[in-house]
């Protein structure tokens, strides 16, 4: 899943946040070193209020400026977006920054009070060291909160972090309250922490994972609504989609994902229906013909003069329907069965065929050549390569004028096998339907020198079984079909 970039909002806040103290602790480590160097404890003596002016002076304003400065910042880097995603995220910043500073201005006055002669140097130390990085990450991360929340929701894992962490601060900031009511009153401090211990504690676990809980099933809600629907869905309703929530995260990518695989059930659904309607077709034709003219025999046979050539055109129309049916159930099953890979040279496969075709009384008028490098070996299934380049033969012969030329090649790393006629060729615009199922021109309809258009087809799903391409190219005259494979 790509990460989202982060917003200026957040980063700006927590550095924003970061500098302000920074600032305030080295101002005030500076007042300190113009007061002179620090004079030895003296036992019974109190210690001189060095820095008591500045000390004074955040004490009344530090909050509210820094608070300020931080959502100045906020409401400056946040242009560019939203109305009210810039104003909450100012907000959020300018109210968790002033309560972070607010604690530290209180401890400040405070420390000056009982120490004065080294409330600088503790400032310094521990607003580098820890309040100016806590600063920063309390200051960012509930204005990244803000910022996901109005642009793209939280995710699941966001809301978690962020209902743990709210509940737990939110409950601990309480108990630490209760607690310090010990140093203002007369409440004995063991009694207050048997509370904490026998009340508190639990009490946190239980709404921290009451909380949690909610949240997860508040999360959770786009999950059942996706269930149902997949549910609902069947064969007859494939076009049906799981809901998206508007919220970015895995839950919204998993809706994504699960679409986009409907899609691809969809298509290939409808691939089936129309490839079961195209098969149904082209056999339900022949089969029709070869009915009726066997029927028609039979009710007249005294209207047959020759029943030698009835019964050798039945056996013609028989020999059609199995090479057809043939092709059909090669395109069912080679997609799922595993590929033998053994090594097949291309070359001795290519002059094998070549010499059969000329037999054949396709090729019985054509000039057939074949142009080999030997050895051209490559892993593959021999007998799936022998028909591709029979389909890719017997096509060409279909077309071809006076000659047929099969090559094969090394081009780099590939083989490269072409056929080549000198037929009509094959028009640019019709170069890519041709491998689509049961297409054929306008010159190849006919049943006398037409196939099932299936050929073409199938020699381009072998040649991608064999992790190669089939590919029409230009040619001077003719056709010109070329496979390129991967040699071993």
């Amino acid at each position: 899943m790509a990460r989202l970039p982060v917003p200026r909002q957040v980063w700006a806040s927590g550095l924003a946040a970061l500098l302000v103290v920074v600032v305030v602790v080295c101002w005030l480590a500076y007042a300190d070193l113009l007061a002179g160097p620090l004079q030895p404890p003296v036992p019974d003596v109190p210690e001189v209020d060095r820095i008591g002016p500045q000390v004074d002076l955040i004490s009344r304003w530090g909050a509210e400026t820094g608070a300020a400065a931080v959502a100045l910042v906020c409401w400056w880097t946040g242009r560019g977006s939203g109305p009210w995603t810039r104003v909450g995220t100012t907000a959020m910043a300018g109210a968790i920054s002033y309560f972070l500073y607010d604690a530290a201005c209180e401890w400040l006055a405070r420390e000056n009070l009982v120490v004065p002669g080294s409330v600088a140097r503790e400032a310094l130390r521990y607003g580098l060291g820890f309040t100016g990085p806590a600063a920063a990450v309390l200051t960012a991360v509930p204005v990244w909160a803000a910022v996901a929340f109005r642009m793209r929701g939280l995710s699941l894992g966001a809301r978690l972090a962020l209902a743990a962490s709210g509940a737990a601060g939110v409950l601990s900031f309480f108990m630490v309250a209760l607690l310090d009511t010990t140093r203002h009153s007369m409440l004995n401090a063991d009694s207050v922490f048997g509370i904490a211990r026998t009340t508190g504690v639990p009490l946190v676990t239980i709404l921290t994972g009451g909380l949690v809980y909610v949240t997860v099933a508040r999360a959770l809600r786009p999950v059942e609504a996706i269930r149902r629907e997949l549910a609902d869905i069947t064969a007859q309703s494939l076009d049906r989609r799981v809901p998206v929530p508007p919220t970015a995260g895995i839950i919204a990518d998993l809706a994504r994902t699960t679409n986009a695989t409907l899609d691809r059930v969809e298509a290939a659904a409808t691939r089936q229906r129309e490839f079961t309607a195209d098969a149904a077709h082209e056999l339900r034709s022949p089969l029709a013909a070869l009915r009726a003219q066997l029927e028609s025999a039979l009710r007249h046979p005294e209207t047959v003069a020759d029943w030698h050539e009835v019964v050798t055109e039945a056996v013609d129309d028989v020999i059609r329907l199995q090479r057809l049916a043939d092709d059909l159930l090669l395109l069912a099953s080679h997609g799922s069965v595993t590929p033998v890979r053994e090594p097949v040279d291309l070359s001795a496969l290519a002059q094998d065929l070549v010499r059969e075709h000329q037999h054949l009384p396709d090729a019985a008028t054509l000039q057939l050549q074949c142009e080999a490098l030997s050895p051209a070996v490559l892993l593959g299934n021999p007998g799936h390569l022998d028909r591709l380049l029979r389909n890719l033969l017997t096509n060409a012969c279909r077309h071809a004028k006076t000659e047929v030329t099969v090559t094969v090649i090394r081009s780099g790393t590939d083989l490269v096998l072409s056929v080549q006629d000198d037929g009509p060729g094959i028009p640019p615009a019709d170069r890519s339907r041709v491998f689509d199922r049961f297409t054929r021109l306008d010159e190849a309809r006919t049943r006398a020198t037409g196939g099932a258009g299936l050929g073409l087809p199938i020699a381009k799903d072998l040649a991608i079984a064999h992790c190669g391409t089939l590919t029409i190219e230009n040619s001077a005259s003719g056709a010109l079909l070329v496979a390129r494979f991967p040699a071993q």
